[in-house]
């Protein structure tokens, strides 16, 4: 039988490639490859640990031998691969470089899990689905992250305008019945302080892909899930300028971004395209 598309798909690191149509992704987010850099790497995956040169390899992409130019060509593709992987030509991990020869591809490839599993037997449920999957879950990778930064962001800004109006903090405490003051003006700046440096967190390494952020959000879950729950009774805060149903209507959308957030993050990082 002959193999299908999903049977090609290959894992390595944080990667999967499915070498018959060229498609690469990190960790469940699509990386942009194609074209000639996408046909490269399906050459070079499919022949792990061997030494492809550039001789195989001008005859695979340019198998008509019309162009001439295929030295640059060759070294574009490699670069663009190595960005797409985020691989160093001084240290690499995935692609090696043998001079005036050729490449190898280095990484350990695995076989992708197979899409196809085997038929339930009658009268029996479905197979249930992991939490992960169970979960709602946002189709666009990119929009999730923007929303999520954008979350961060918020935050950072509330927390930064809570220190900067310092002076009428306490007097906003007091209206909002946040007694003692002695108790909860300091936990309210130890909680911004903290909060800063949380966002700056995720800020970056979400905003930035890091492949173990999604893992790394995940576990700080439970704090910042706490951190948030406390904070979500700020716009009480805000009383007497915004009134009592906006201000219950703020804090009731607060308290709901934790949840949010989780979703945001399983959408952006998922186990498999």
């Amino acid at each position: 039988m002959a193999q299908t598309q999903e049977d090609r798909r290959i894992r390595f690191d944080a990667f999967e490639f499915n070498l018959a149509t060229g498609e690469l992704w990190k960790e469940g987010t699509a990386v942009r490859l194609q074209g000639q850099p996408a046909r490269l790497l399906t050459l070079l995956a499919s022949r792990p640990g061997e030494l492809v040169t550039r001789a195989e390899i001008q005859k695979v992409l340019w198998p008509d031998g019309r162009f001439v130019e295929f030295e640059h060509a060759i070294n574009t593709a490699i670069k663009k691969i190595r960005e797409a992987l985020a691989d160093d030509s001084d240290s690499p991990r995935f692609i090696e470089t043998l001079p005036k020869l050729g490449y190898r591809f280095t990484a350990t490839v695995k076989q992708a899990v197979p899409a196809e599993e085997p038929a339930p037997q009658q009268n029996t449920p479905a197979r249930e689905t992991s939490d992960a999957e169970a979960e709602f879950s946002i189709p666009y990778p990119r929009f999730s992250r923007s929303v999520f930064l954008f979350i961060q962001a918020g935050y950072v800004a509330m927390y930064c305008a809570a220190l900067y109006y310092t002076a009428d903090l306490e007097s906003a405490l007091l209206r909002a019945g946040f007694v003692p003051v002695s108790v909860t003006f300091p936990a309210v700046l130890v909680i911004a302080m903290c909060g800063i440096a949380v966002r700056l967190y995720l800020l970056t390494a979400v905003g930035w892909q890091h492949p173990a952020a999604g893992h790394n959000f995940l576990r700080l879950f439970p704090f910042v899930f706490a951190l948030d729950a406390l904070w979500a009774v700020s716009p009480l805060l805000a009383l007497e300028y915004l009134g009592p149903g906006p201000a219950l209507a703020g804090a009731a959308g607060m308290a709901y971004l934790p949840f949010a957030q989780r979703t945001l993050i399983r959408s952006v990082y998922k186990k498999s395209p």
